[in-house]
């Protein structure tokens, strides 16, 4: 029931009627959905790349993973860059947020991540799989982290929506998801496994600081962005470990 919910509710995956529920008991299996959308997105990179060339291949495997989520992180990013720079107060940001409309910062706030992750997977061929794995998995697994981060350490900031079906994860849930992230990142980076949990830690902490100064907590829309936010900081850093030429195994 845990792990469908989780499914259910970060992609468009058909997972068959699931009770309305909180969504804390699914959060320790966010990590693994974040793997499954990354390997979603590899093959559909990978198929873009034989068919079509490396550009198209990015192109073709970034939008699979926004497709196969229903641009749930995507939209989250948005009202979040519109309502923390684009209102005066805390109540007039939190109302800019809950609007549907999106407006200059949000567009720019989209258009940068999406062109970032397109050109960070465009060196790529077809033959180097193992390299787009790295970028997509382990960027969409470390992403997912950000909710039960944000979670367990900031108050809700509005009495009502995501924010608040997502609570603190239990300590088991949060032991299935440090397992899951420690394999994906241990078997894919191998010794450079500090380096991305660094990254990680360094954006989270900016989306975790800017949401307690600008609106005093967490909402579903601060949960989005932060996945968006962490999961490219990781992926620029496994991307330019790989341009680089590390031994990924010491």
């Amino acid at each position: 029931m845990s792990i469908r919910l989780a499914i259910g509710f970060l992609t468009r995956i058909p997972v068959g009627r699931v009770a309305d529920a909180s969504l804390t008991a699914s959060a320790a299996y966010f990590p693994l959905v974040g793997g499954l959308v990354g390997v979603i997105g590899l093959a559909f990179w990978w198929l873009g790349a034989v068919t079509l060339g490396p550009l198209a291949g990015a192109v073709v495997g970034v939008l699979a993973t926004v497709v196969v989520t229903g641009a749930l992180h995507e939209d989250g990013l948005a009202d979040t860059a519109d309502g923390l720079w684009g209102g005066a107060t805390s109540k007039r940001r939190l109302a800019i947020m809950r609007d549907s409309r999106i407006g200059t910062y949000g567009v720019i706030a989209i258009s940068g991540d999406l062109l970032l992750r397109i050109a960070l997977l465009a060196p790529i061929d077809s033959d180097n799989v193992v390299t787009a794995a790295r970028i997509l998995v382990v960027g969409h697994v470390w992403g997912l982290v950000a909710p039960l981060v944000l979670a367990a350490t900031l108050p809700p900031a509005r009495t009502d929506g995501q924010g608040v079906r997502l609570g603190a994860p239990t300590a088991a849930g949060s032991a299935i998801a440090a397992v899951t992230v420690a394999a994906v990142t241990i078997g894919l980076v191998g010794q450079w496994a500090p380096i991305v949990m660094a990254a990680a830690a360094v954006a989270l902490t900016g989306v975790w600081r800017l949401a307690l100064r600008r609106i005093g907590g967490v909402t579903g829309d601060i949960h989005g962005a932060g996945v968006v936010v962490t999961n490219l900081a990781v992926a620029i850093v496994v991307a330019a470990l790989a341009r680089e030429g590390v031994t990924w195994v010491g």
